[in-house]
């Protein structure tokens, strides 16, 4: 397994948890693993055999995102060992949506993942990445215009026939950028005037349905709690 790599212990799932694919949850750029780990636990009860990791480099994120594309393919790989499943469903925070974009589409994921979601995450990138740009390939990577996303972004910016679903916070920024080739929606659609930074979002009750629901096949929906 990759180095650099942390990883959540898979949650038990509970009654309707076998019809399911598993779930990788994966973090962004200095992900809080706290935060990632509540929203594992969240699924974990909700019926779902649940997996956590964060992007490679120290601080996590920091890193090229293409590196940190392999290790989100060597997780799947140990995911469907473990588990037996012939895919599993990517659920990326931020630069975790681009990570895993970069695994289905240029590292063979299409083959193995069901449904793909990100959310909060820059498809375009962002302007703040400047800011680190000369100490991380990871935030090189996310200045809009570089030659990753440039990359990334080449038409289909999805696989076809991948069911994808972005989700993001009309709070925050970048993020909402559509993706094309996906399902669109933005948090605040459902919930009018809620406010969500976009490092709340793995914590956040109404993403946390909105992603259930998605990984369900079921319309999106969300009592905004």
């Amino acid at each position: 397994m990759a180095m650099g790599l942390v990883c959540g212990q898979a949650a038990t799932a509970g009654a309707g948890g076998l019809d399911r694919n598993p779930v990788l949850l994966i973090g962004g750029i200095y992900a809080d693993q706290a935060r990632l780990e509540t929203l594992r636990v969240w699924l974990g009860e909700r019926g779902y055999t649940a997996f956590s990791m964060v992007l490679l480099g120290n601080p996590s994120g920091t890193a090229s995102i293409s590196d940190s594309a392999q290790a989100v393919a060597d997780k799947v790989a140990d995911i469907r060992q473990r588990t037996g499943a012939r895919r599993v469903d990517l659920v990326g925070h931020s630069m975790g949506g681009l990570a895993q974009r970069d695994y289905v589409k240029f590292l063979g994921g299409s083959d193995s993942v069901g449904t793909y979601l990100d959310y909060g995450t820059p498809e375009q990138g962002d302007d703040l990445s400047t800011v680190c740009s000369a100490v991380s390939p990871g935030c090189r990577d996310m200045v809009p215009g570089s030659e990753f996303l440039t990359r990334l972004n080449a038409d289909p910016a999805v696989p076809p026939g991948l069911t994808a679903y972005h989700l993001f916070s009309e709070s925050a920024g970048a993020e909402k950028n559509p993706l094309p080739g996906a399902t669109n929606v933005s948090l605040q659609s459902f919930c009018p005037g809620r406010t969500v930074s976009h490092g709340q979002e793995p914590i956040d009750g109404a993403m946390q349905e909105l992603i259930d629901s998605a990984l369900r096949g079921a319309p999106l929906a969300t009592s905004c709690p």
